[in-house]
């Protein structure tokens, strides 16, 4: 009865008002529907606060329907309002012709009016750039933390239910008006008795009756809106999965313990400030946090001093997100400019652990690899990431597909990964979803969101900032110093193909963990303010992490060693046969120089023991070499690197290799005094790994030296092998051969006249003439 006489009392009003106001606009030449909704809404508050709360303080979706199917005023009254709310704002827009400006500060209010639900998803939307214009975008992001606050007598009544006994029994003081209102609650600074300054949250009465109201909204919509739009993402446990952790934000008791984790494993992080947690004053509706001053790091104007510390600040929020999502899998899952403060000292501090995700290891690893796969555009395994993401089915068509992922990432990449948008890269992607029922899991949008947050904030400050950029270096570094198998094998992908290393892309590599993103951080642990590792790539090749790794480059230097002395070798032989061949050539009279002719055929029929491969190895080591010197620290202290940077490394102009041995020694000597220079730089444990390294080399190429013997002398295969390799031809070992040598029939007609003079001297299956 009481529920029927409540519906005909919303009915009779909505249809007087809606009456009154539509004679009143027709006489007075007026169009809107405000007064309605704003009649309506203090309707709706009045019956609502006449309900009892919750009876539940977990979501699920089946209990919250059960609840509210028993009210059905309530959801028609909700329903009403929010068309109406929202109805108006779409069609006063279109027919007042209001100006951006205007449409956003009313769509603001109207999303404030309509609860804490609808607060959540302009917050959501706040930042990101590709789906709103930055006039909506500035007004949506006052959201964060410029609500209407709730009256100080209702917070300490909450206060003094939660602890059962007065507020002035627990605190000193309390500010008389709360410092800021959010969507949940707002916060008081407070002083314990000992005189500790505090953060005092007190959640919003009714909050959670609200929420769940608006949910159940929501999805009934969701459903409605994947039935007529056909979308193949599943909207309503989309909605699910954000109504079950906006309840849990609820309870503050488990904020509390969030942040306490969240401290633990990532308080270390140079650069970040996590508050601490007074858990045993937290109750489910009462928080009580350390109390943080500083200013919202987007807050900075164009040209001031503060600009630069912002993009500072991004990066350590990159770096922090990154260590929370592909690390330790437990992330802030609300990460928008409200939440992250620049601190008096210049640090950057969470606020608010209520919304926390958590990702398993696999996804994890799965993440790294579609990063790694993505910079260096090998697409197939790309797809191949997607499907262990979660987001394709294990059968779908990877042949149609990977061109369809080849388009999307080849245009995002054409400028370059350092030009590479998050934002622009993420909606560009959701069309190739839609079209190929990609499943987008939760982890999915809260890292997009995340990334969006903090590179929003730095376009802020710099237009031209990319947050993949920054991003990369910290995942080249993990790359290189993983354990897991998984990503050894990516790794081992990524930088041999065919047998042979690409040592451009581990000279990138090396190079992208060297940047600022990429350092590594201070132990746990450690004192605050002590010296971080070194971060120079040295230093990363000799550190425990790093042994799989350094076994590839000692494999490398022991493959390069076992080249140097044959095509040194070959480099000697050479050198004596263009020598004597001049002597003989300006002798006048080769036949009265019987000895020469001998030796000369001796040395034609000396074996080539190099070919190009050996070459080309050589030149990458140098290269490799080159690229340890340029980072290392004692580079590094007179150089400094840029932030950004450019993802791939950058092809040096190409230098004929040092083939004879003179240059050899010079290398090898040079090589020797960078090493003992930067070995005075080395800690105790780093000079070890590269005392051993000089014998690890020394046995990979003895033993490369005696299997190559053994496959020369004792074996049929290896003979065959030796004829086939003594016929290729010298193009960058030996060049001035091609400059020094005539063609061997100029030179029989030049030196002999005739035929008698052995044609194995100028056989071109040695030194090619």
């Amino acid at each position: 009865m009481i529920r029927k006489q409540a519906y005909q009392k919303g009915r009779a009003l909505f249809k007087s008002r809606y009456y009154y106001y539509r004679h009143v606009t027709h006489r007075q030449g007026e169009t809107g529907f405000r007064p309605l909704g704003e009649e309506l809404r203090r309707f709706v508050s009045t019956s609502a606060s006449n309900e009892e709360e919750l009876n539940f303080t977990e979501y699920t979706a089946e209990i919250n329907s059960a609840y509210w199917e028993t009210r059905p005023v309530a959801v028609t009254q909700r329903l009403v309002e929010v068309g109406a709310s929202l109805g108006s704002w779409f069609a006063t827009g279109s027919m007042l012709g209001e100006s951006p400006q205007e449409r956003a500060s009313r769509l603001k209010r109207i999303l404030t009016q309509l609860g804490p639900a609808y607060i959540k998803i302009g917050q959501a939307i706040s930042s990101r750039p590709d789906v709103l214009s930055p006039v909506f975008l500035g007004e949506l992001e006052k959201l964060q933390d410029r609500l209407p606050p709730f009256s100080t007598d209702e917070a300490l009544k909450v206060i003094e239910e939660e602890y059962g006994k007065s507020p002035d029994k627990v605190f000193q003081s309390l500010s008389p008006e709360p410092v800021a209102a959010a969507s949940l609650g707002q916060v008081y600074k407070g002083i314990l008795y000992d005189g500790t300054e505090v953060a005092v949250k007190v959640q919003r009465p009714g909050v959670a009756k609200s929420i769940s109201l608006d949910v159940l909204v929501l999805r009934r919509l969701a459903i409605q809106v994947r039935a007529w739009r056909k979308l193949n993402t599943n909207l309503p446990l989309l909605i699910d999965e954000w109504a079950a952790s906006l309840f849990k934000e609820l309870d503050y008791r488990q904020e509390a313990q969030n942040g306490i984790k969240f401290k633990e494993l990532y308080s270390h992080l140079d650069g970040v400030y996590v508050p601490k947690m007074y858990s045993e004053l937290t109750t489910r509706r009462v928080l009580v946090m350390e109390w943080i001053d500083g200013e919202r790091l987007s807050s900075a104007t164009a040209g001031s001093r503060d600009v630069l510390d912002d993009i500072r600040l991004v990066e350590v929020g990159v770096r922090c997100s990154l260590e929370q999502l592909l690390e330790y899998g437990f992330y802030h899952a609300d990460p928008h400019p409200g939440n992250l403060l620049r601190t008096r000292d210049g640090k950057l501090a969470y606020l608010d652990f209520g919304m926390i995700g958590e990702v398993d290891e696999k996804i994890r690893r799965g993440l790294i690899r579609a990063t790694l796969h993505l910079v260096n555009r090998e697409y197939q395994s790309l797809a191949d990431d997607f499907i262990t993401l979660g987001m394709l089915p294990e059968d779908s068509d990877k042949e149609k597909i990977v061109p369809a992922l080849t388009g999307v990432f080849a245009e995002a990449l054409a400028g370059g990964v350092n030009n590479l948008s998050f934002g622009d890269l993420s909606s560009n992607l959701g069309r190739t979803m839609y079209e190929f029922q990609f499943q987008i899991p939760s982890y999915y949008t809260l890292l997009v969101r995340s990334m969006s947050v903090l590179e929003g904030i730095a376009l802020r400050s710099d237009p031209n900032y990319k947050v993949l950029a920054s991003a990369y270096p910290w995942v080249a570094r993990r790359l290189l110093t993983d354990t897991s198998p998984e990503l050894r094998d990516t790794l081992l992908a990524l930088l041999y193909k065919d047998g042979k290393l690409n040592f451009k892309r581990m000279q990138s590599l090396l190079t992208q963990s060297t940047r600022s993103t990429g350092l590594p951080q201070r132990p746990k642990g450690a004192p605050e303010g002590s010296p971080p590792p070194r971060g120079d790539a040295l230093a990363l090749l000799l550190s425990p992490k790093a042994n799989f790794i350094r076994d590839i480059v000692i494999n490398e230097l022991g493959k390069g060693t076992d080249a140097a002395w044959r095509v040194s070798v070959d480099s000697i032989v050479m050198g004596a046969y263009n020598e004597l061949y001049s002597t003989m050539v300006s002798s006048g009279d080769p036949q009265s120089l019987p000895f020469l002719r001998n030796l000369l055929e001796f040395l034609t029929q000396i074996p080539k023991l190099s070919d190009d491969e050996d070459v080309e190895q050589i030149d990458g080591l140098q290269a490799l070499v080159q690229t340890l010197q340029e980072t290392s620290a004692a580079q590094q202290a007179s150089s400094s690197f840029s932030t950004g940077g450019e993802t791939e490394t950058k092809e040096k102009t190409e230098t004929s290799s040092r083939c004879t041995l003179e240059d050899q020694i010079q290398s090898f000597v040079s090589f020797v005094e960078w090493s003992i220079k930067e070995a005075q730089t080395l800690d105790q444990e780093e000079r070890l790994q590269a005392a051993k390294l000089p014998f690890d080399v020394a046995q990979n190429a003895s033993n490369r030296i005696v299997a190559r013997a053994v496959r020369w002398f004792f074996t049929e295969e290896s003979t065959e092998e030796s004829q086939s390799r003594s016929q290729t031809t010298v193009v960058r070992s030996m060049p001035q051969m091609r400059q020094t040598t005539p063609h061997a029939s100029i030179q029989k007609r030049y030196m002999f006249g005739s035929d008698d003079f052995p044609k194995s001297m100028f056989r071109p299956t040695h030194f090619g003439v």
